[in-house]
């Protein structure tokens, strides 16, 4: 069979999940398939989903380790380390692994977000030894060739330059330093052009050696398999991987926030501003975290939401608005973004800030909340439609500790969620007296109006890294 055969297949044999899943109703409940779970010798946790509609292997291997740990002034190291695992082993070249993983129509990735480190690889049922192999190769026994660091930083740097002529990346850059500070969260995931600049091959070598351990990691599979032969295939391939030792980390906290505190970035020939704002969110751990997303949801989580309805529908200050609480392990931020004229970017601030206020005091209907229910409900079934996704979404509970019976829950969970929670969560959590404004814009034509919200520092775009 050629690669283009086994690709072709692999993405009609999804399809025809995808369209069997889809006929489950709103109401429905999920049933998900049973879960077997061993830990290994060396700490490795395997966990095995049975899942014999299609002849699809999914293997995700996650370490509990992502770019919050890089090291104070090398942004960039945990992304850089795992783009850089497809790179060349000691028994395979970068290409030799693209040509072996095409070969048999299947994927091999890895990348890093906050709070972990990823590797995924997916095959046909029949090339599930292949699979296996070229992970197993890529994690273990990576060289981190230098003709190859140098090409990744290159591309990377050359990236972050372009995305530098963008305003909607560089408030989104700024927003994060002036919320977060010292902490990690301040930095792209991938790094600044002055970290990279400074990792070098002993950097990601270090933080191979410490991080992926096996007693870091948990190893799911998800695919028409059968759970024993999965755990006895692993155990073998993976007998050779030696625990590591780790030390807790502890990271600063983000300054504090009192009143406004307001970013200008200058950039002259800007004819719209953009805007986003916010303060401290929560981890994802929190318990309210139901509510929050139903609350969310109506405040500015949706295109039905009320930012949308009051800033963008009714005073036509903008083409898009939304909110959002990002959850990490440790907590993420509440922020608000648009864009809008430069002359009227006071307005648009203020429209939204009314709306955050409003939710506050006012709370919401349950009309609203019925809505917010209905989407989430009807959305749940969609994140479980490939093997990937399952082994995803099981990884998820194992990375913020939601226990496992979180998934089954859900709907339930979500259902339950009263009027008074969300409007409790609104008032706890949404803060509007207190928040970091960051807004890209031609100074000259909207520092005057910023400055009747509160002291307003000036920056110039050059001046962004």
């Amino acid at each position: 069979m050629t690669k283009r055969t086994c690709k072709t297949v692999i993405a009609l044999l999804v399809l025809t999940l995808l369209f069997n899943l889809g006929r489950t109703e709103a109401g429905e409940e999920i049933k998900l398939p049973p879960m077997e779970s061993k830990t290994l010798s060396n700490g490795l946790e395997v966990l095995v989903i049975e899942h014999h509609e299609l002849p699809v292997v999914a293997f995700r291997l996650v370490f509990m380790t992502g770019a919050a740990y890089d090291p104070k002034g090398q942004a960039g190291l945990a992304n850089l380390t795992a783009d850089l695992l497809r790179k060349g082993t000691k028994s395979r070249s970068a290409t030799e692994i693209s040509e072996a993983i095409d070969f048999v129509g299947g994927s091999l990735s890895a990348g890093a977000d906050r709070d972990a480190t990823f590797v995924t690889c997916k095959v046909l049922k029949k090339y599930f030894d292949t699979g296996l192999d070229l992970l197993v190769d890529v994690v273990l026994n990576p060289t981190f060739a230098e003709e190859e660091i140098d090409r990744l930083k290159s591309q990377t740097t050359s990236s972050l330059i372009q995305q530098k002529d963008d305003p909607n990346v560089v408030v989104r850059w700024e927003f994060d330093r002036q919320l977060f500070g010292e902490h990690p969260f301040a930095n792209p995931l991938v790094g600044t052009v002055k970290s990279l600049e400074s990792l070098n091959q002993d950097d990601i070598a270090r933080f191979h050696e410490s991080f992926y351990r096996p007693n870091n990691a948990i190893l799911c599979v998800v695919g028409d398999v059968k759970s024993e032969d999965v755990f006895k295939k692993v155990r073998r391939e993976f007998s050779g991987w030696k625990k590591g030792r780790f030390r807790k980390t502890s990271f600063p906290s983000p300054p504090p926030v009192s009143g406004y505190r307001i970013l200008l970035v200058d950039k002259p020939d800007l004819t719209q501003s953009n805007i986003k704002f916010g303060h401290l969110g929560v981890d994802r751990s929190n318990p309210d975290y139901f509510p929050l997303v139903l609350m969310n949801y109506i405040l500015g989580g949706s295109f039905v939401s009320r930012l949308v309805n009051v800033v963008r529908v009714e005073k036509g200050l903008t083409y898009g608005i939304w909110s959002w609480f990002e959850m990490n392990k440790e907590p993420g931020a509440f922020a608000v973004t648009t864009f809008t004229r430069n002359d009227s970017t006071l307005n648009a601030i203020r429209a939204s800030l009314v709306e955050l206020k409003r939710i506050r005091e006012e709370g919401v209907t349950e009309e609203e909340l019925k809505e917010a229910k209905s989407f989430y409900r009807g959305y749940f079934p969609l994140r479980f439609e490939t093997p990937e996704q399952m082994a995803t979404r099981v990884l998820e509970t194992k990375i913020y500790g939601l226990g496992k019976n979180y998934l089954r829950d859900y709907r339930q969970n979500m259902d339950k969620v009263t009027i008074e929670q969300v409007n409790r969560v609104a008032r706890e959590y949404v803060g509007p007296d207190n928040l970091v404004f960051v807004v890209v814009s031609k100074a000259e034509e909207v520092r005057s109006d910023l400055e009747k919200l509160g002291p307003v520092e000036v920056v110039p775009y050059t001046a962004i890294e």
